[in-house]
């Protein structure tokens, strides 16, 4: 069986500000790092601060690009695409979770979860139905109507989290979920997302170093100074 998601000997390195020319260092935050992962995995990608990891979340979502390497989503190599394409691509296969939230502040929880459907250009009555479908899956109905200054930090977590998973993405790229929670509302984040593992068959990647998201992972992929430390399954 053919990996969802195929990394090539990607390196990536970050030139000085001024460039080449600079007296600054070049800073290599990945070195040569060839990974696979698969359908329905529920995986962390760990290590200190600096060592990688977020970079290594950013190349695999196609917010960043390698410097070398490839990145191979199901067959199809993304690393040579377009920004249009790559634009495209984010919309219809990827979902993300970020620990600002970023919702959109105007806007109802119903609203931010449809807006992904709305830029795909679905029918407004599809959209809303799908995105409250993905509300009701994050126990989030009665509050579809709040915009997000009404919502606590857990709920617009949860919020975002139903937009993450409202298109049917090939995968949930989740960078530092918990950062911004308390220990309670974590937990429960974190059962929501393993449920949406479980029983929908998800797939989550996730960028942390907190105990909790380490513990309930199922596999845990150690990078330290932009190389491969450890990858461990449970």
């Amino acid at each position: 069986m053919s990996a969802l998601i195929d990394l090539k000997k990607v390196t990536k390195v970050y030139e000085p500000a001024g460039g080449v020319r600079a007296e600054a260092p070049a800073v290599t935050a990945l070195h040569a790092l060839s990974l696979s992962f698969s359908r329905g995995e529920f995986t962390a990608i760990a290590g200190p601060s600096g060592s990688g990891k977020s970079t290594l979340l950013n190349i695999i979502g196609t917010l960043d690009s390698a410097t070398s390497g490839e990145v191979v989503y199901d067959g199809r190599k993304v690393s040579g695409l377009s920004e249009a394409e790559l634009a495209d691509f984010r919309l219809r296969s990827l979902g993300f979770v970020f620990q600002a939230y970023n919702l959109i502040p105007v806007l109802t929880a119903v609203e931010n979860v449809e807006y992904v459907l709305a830029l795909q250009g679905l029918p407004k009555v599809e959209r809303r139905e799908r995105a409250m479908a993905a509300l009701k899956a994050v126990g989030l109905t009665p509050q579809a109507g709040r915009r997000p200054d009404l919502l606590s930090g857990g709920q617009q977590q949860r919020v975002a989290v139903a937009r993450a998973i409202v298109h049917r993405p090939m995968v949930v790229l989740a960078d530092e979920p918990t950062a911004n929670l308390d220990s309670k509302t974590a937990e429960h984040l974190l059962e929501l997302m393993q449920g949406l593992n479980i029983e929908q068959g998800v797939t989550f990647l996730f960028s942390s170093h907190d105990p909790r998201v380490l513990s309930r992972a199922k596999r845990i992929v150690t990078i330290h100074d932009g190389r491969l430390a450890e990858d461990s399954a449970k």
